[in-house]
């Protein structure tokens, strides 16, 4: 393309009116949804840490029985592997309290607080 038809257009272009029409709310609609996005994400990985947070005591603790007292983590392996169901349904509700209490109960207030 040419300097002078690309002149043109941006002429032609400048000159005439735009033919849609914004809202006058858009700036605050957009920021308030980079708001909610940032928020997400933020609350999001507050619970990921805290879950890796736990997960590493858990970890420690076990490792530190491990070498302390092998008898008591026997125990406690067998009896986790005989109680599969009911402790692996425990743990998927402490897990789904952790997440709604993080993640998805701010998500929730902060929505009605900002309509």
């Amino acid at each position: 393309m040419r300097n002078e038809d690309l002149a043109e257009i941006l002429e032609t272009s400048l000159k005439a009116d735009p033919v849609y029409r914004l809202p006058s709310d858009f700036a605050q609609k957009v920021t308030l949804s980079i708001v909610r996005r940032e928020q997400w994400k933020s609350d999001l990985s507050d619970y990921l840490y805290l879950t890796a947070g736990l997960v590493a005591i858990m970890a420690a603790a076990c490792g530190i029985y491990y070498f302390a007292d092998k008898d008591l983590l026997m125990r406690i392996w067998i009896f986790l592997k005989s109680n599969l169901l009911p402790v692996s349904f425990i743990l998927l509700t402490i897990n789904f309290i952790l997440l709604a209490d993080r993640v998805l109960l701010r998500l929730l207030f902060s929505r009605w607080k900002t309509n």
